[in-house]
């Protein structure tokens, strides 16, 4: 199952690849449902996806890019030198997406100033749309049961911000991005991790041997959960999410 993803990555989501990958999977899900059948226990399906993503941008063309964020981190760090007259590299982007500002106990003094500077360069690059503090992100937890559909950019990032594991710096790429150069045969072309909606959606798929086809409306990963827990005449777990009526009654 898990081979859509390795697929995704490598040679992106539009290609033969991926396609060959869907029917074997296809088969692979039927296979295992014929055995299920078999035993004759009721069961239901739930399928979806950990993450969206977009196909490798040579296949897509524009206005989807891919971005060379190795030469990004280091004008930004040759900036920051020049700037401040340093003799090392203060960040380290080993994440494009969340950089870590690495100063001595000397310079810390200087740690908003630098923060600033390197806010306002990355701000000027045209392949960066947003970037955020994790001060900003905290702040801008959306209230509970706030569609998804209505997030800002900034509550996007709240609802996966983990403060211990965030970088001092968060940048979100611009719409259709794909960040790295490949530089030889077997490396990704492809990723994910943006708060665009070609990152966030997934499809869910709730299925059961004899159900009616029938659409459920907006729902987030997190319904899951509860919407199955009444299939098991157990109480929906305290999570964010909330049960899809489905048929089977919720709470």
């Amino acid at each position: 199952f898990r081979s859509t993803d390795h697929i995704g990555h490598r040679y992106g989501s539009g290609g033969a690849e991926m396609c060959v990958q869907q029917a074997s999977l296809d088969a692979a899900l039927g296979a295992f449902f014929a055995k299920l059948d078999a035993l004759g226990v009721p069961y239901v399906v739930a399928l979806s996806a950990d993450h969206g993503g977009v196909d490798a941008a040579e296949r897509l063309g524009p206005p989807a890019r891919r971005v060379d964020t190795g030469r990004l981190i280091a004008g930004l760090n040759g900036h920051l030198r020049k700037t401040f007259g340093y003799g090392y590299d203060p960040i380290n982007g080993d994440d494009a997406n969340q950089l870590i500002l690495g100063l001595p106990p000397e310079d810390h003094k200087r740690r908003d100033e630098v923060m600033a500077a390197a806010i306002a360069w990355l701000k000027a690059q045209p392949d960066v749309s947003e970037v955020f503090t994790p001060t900003q992100i905290a702040a801008a937890m959306p209230p509970k049961g706030k569609p998804a559909a209505d997030l800002t950019l900034l509550e996007r990032f709240a609802e996966s911000f983990y403060a211990p594991r965030n970088g001092d710096i968060i940048v979100n790429y611009a719409e259709f991005s794909t960040l790295g150069m490949p530089s030889q045969f077997g490396q990704n072309v492809a990723g994910h991790g943006s708060a665009w909606d070609h990152d966030r959606q997934v499809p869910m798929l709730f299925w059961w041997p004899g159900v009616t086809p029938a659409e459920a409306g907006a729902a987030e990963t997190v319904d899951i959960a509860p919407t199955l827990a009444p299939f098991l005449g157990l109480a929906a777990p305290d999570v964010d999410g909330r049960c899809l009526d489905l048929g089977q009654g919720c709470p």
